[in-house]
């Protein structure tokens, strides 16, 4: 009897077998990973990613034809989301969410093409090898085996919170300082499906801040304080693409110091620190913040850009063009790179301009210039351009303020150099070999040549000033993290990879801050502006609790600018627009003083 119920049972034999091989091999994948720096193992993720990829598994299965290779079919398209889980974490040290899928175009524009081929090629072959393998004729079976995976997505979608409360319910806590800790307790799918119906929600939310009194009262009260100034002076922000100082690498040597010296006797070993929201890419989230004032929380958008319309919204710019500033932003890159037209629009800058060569047609006053060699522009020949127009307005304009972005290009990965151009002028010592961190190390010699030809210059002709100069954030460089651990970045300290160099000229006085994040800038600025002293909000910590308390004193201000940026007619009165909607205003929150402004 027994063994007719085996006979009987047997077929399940291969079945169970295939997918406790299929476990397997993704525990040992993902503990692998852990050891390699990604994202944590899924053993423990039991409530919904594992059951999730085993039916997706399942799935899979059910719709394409057997076969000797069925298995690796079936595996390889769920093996390949997890890689670029991973990957994406490894190279810039967060979890990926679905809404930054819409950031493919931009990363593809700046990737080797030979790189771009090798994606093609990983991402493309399992796919086409699905596609060929399933079996279109079975119809009835593709949509009934796709009606769970449908019915999640249009939860996700549809009824977001609906599914955080089921989610919340029904799986383990969310750690809310850290995406990774989360991760590895819920799975990378779930976390993503999570975020995305959290976005989802607060999409909805912003409605109502659309009509929020206190930051209207605010803001106004911001406009009127640097209107009311007599002596106004000119604001200078250089926000500088991965701009990395190698002297706090403290496990790598050098053959010189790799600063140039005109820049080491400008600044005096006076730079400071700033927090970046980002490490290894996405400079528009840096921006964001040094621009706006506030977290850059991700919760309407993987990338706040992205959802600029080009309506007038809450950001310094607008605060300084309303208190009597010719706003104008200089970007050295694509116009429609990060949707940064229509951000710069919202944010209140009045004129802006990229290179001739990016952008035919738009007014402008410079070009790209000669990029043989090194792909993107050179720092020095942005600043040398930008020198000229900013002594034109002065001679052209006197008494009108001046607010002078610039946003760099040249140190964007993979860090090319032209060496006929910019001979090498260091070299790395010791047993530690890494051709791009040495390109990365010649390049930061010659850009603080050219900063510190730009800042003299700007401090003879433009002393009444405040000139800042930033990095966007850390370069993910060859091992992304890995290499910033390995090179004892700052010594280790916490949350390293988000450190980076800020200087700050005051009226020709270099000056020394402490540690600051990337949102205090619009408040230096104004303090600046205003005559008045910038006062430190405690001591700043780059962790992940902190970050997450920010985000909670915070986020009345974030939801108010990307309500208004992203629907269309601002509610400030100073801009003289009325709201269209009567949606009711939330009730405010408790905020520290200059908190709720974000000055």
């Amino acid at each position: 009897m027994i063994s007719s119920v085996r006979q009987h049972f047997s077929f399940l034999k291969p079945l169970a077998n295939r997918y406790v091989g299929f476990l397997l091999l993704l525990f040992a994948y993902t503990l692998i990973m852990q050891q390699c720096g990604g994202l944590p193992a899924v053993l423990t993720a039991w409530r919904l990613e594992i059951p999730l990829v085993l039916y997706l598994f399942y799935y899979v299965n059910l719709i394409t034809r057997p076969s000797r290779w069925q298995f690796l079919v079936a595996a390889a398209p769920i093996f390949l989301v997890y890689v670029v889980f991973d990957v994406y974490h490894l190279l810039l040290g967060r979890l990926l969410r679905f809404a930054e899928v819409s950031e493919l175009p931009e990363m593809l524009q700046v990737i080797p093409f030979g790189v771009k081929i090798l994606i093609g090629l990983l991402l493309g072959l399992p796919l086409v090898a699905l596609l060929w393998s399933i079996e279109w004729h079975r119809v009835r079976r593709l949509l009934l085996g796709a009606l769970p995976l449908l019915a999640i997505l249009v939860a996700v979608e549809v009824c977001p919170a609906f599914f955080m409360q089921a989610f919340e319910g029904s799986q383990k806590d969310i750690d809310w300082c850290s995406d990774k800790v989360s991760a590895g307790s819920n799975g990378r799918i779930g976390m993503a499906l999570y975020n995305e119906a959290r976005r989802r929600s607060s999409l909805e939310k912003t409605v109502a801040y659309r009509g929020n009194s206190l930051c209207q009262l605010e803001f106004d009260k911001v406009v009127g304080t640097v209107n009311a100034m007599r002596s106004k002076g000119n604001v200078h922000l250089i926000v500088l693409e991965s701009f990395i100082d190698p002297s706090l690498l403290r496990g790598v040597r050098f053959s010189r110091n790799p600063v140039h010296p005109a820049f080491a006797a400008l600044f005096k070993n006076k730079g400071g620190l700033s927090v970046s929201p980002v490490f290894g890419g996405a400079t528009a989230q840096a921006e964001f913040e040094v621009l706006c004032g506030v977290p850059a929380m991700r919760e309407l958008s993987g990338i706040e850009f992205d959802v600029f319309t080009g309506a007038k919204t809450l950001c310094l710019p607008n605060v300084l063009t309303q208190g009597g500033y010719h706003a104008v932003a200089s970007n050295a890159f694509l116009p429609d790179f990060f949707n940064s037209t229509n951000a710069y629009a919202g944010m209140g800058f009045e004129k802006i301009y990229y290179p001739s060569e990016y952008a035919p047609g738009r007014e402008t006053y410079f070009n790209a210039g000669d990029l043989t060699g090194e792909a993107y522009m050179f720092d020095g020949d942005l600043f040398t351009q930008n020198l000229a127009f900013v002594a034109k307005w002065l001679k052209e304009n006197p008494g009108k303020p001046l607010f002078n972005y610039i946003m760099s290009i040249y140190g964007h990965t993979p860090h090319l150099i032209n060496l006929d151009k910019r001979p090498k002028v260091i070299e790395m010592l010791g047993d530690v070999r890494d051709e791009q961190l040495e390109r990365v190390v010649n390049q930061y010699y010659y850009r603080t040549e050219a900063l510190a030809m730009y800042v003299k210059e700007l401090m003879r002709i433009d002393p009444k000033s405040i000139i800042i100069l930033m990095s966007d954030h850390l370069p993910s460089l060859t091992y992304g993290p890995n290499t910033y651990r390995d090179l004892d970045y700052l010594g280790k300290t916490e949350d390293y990879i988000h450190l980076n160099r800020i200087y700050i000229v005051e009226n020709g006085r270099v000056v020394h801050y402490d540690p600051i994040h990337h949102y205090d800038v619009p408040r230096i600025i104004l303090s600046y502006v205003t005559h008045a002293k910038f006062v430190q909000h405690g001591v700043v910590k780059a962790d992940a609790v902190h970050a997450h308390l920010d985000h909670i004193d915070y986020r009345e201000q974030y939801m108010t600018i990307m309500a208004n940026a992203m629907h269309g007619k601002s509610l400030f009165s100073a801009f003289n627009f009325l709201s269209c909607f009567d949606a009711p205003a939330p009730t405010p929150e408790p905020v520290a003083e200059n908190k709720a402004a974000g000055f």
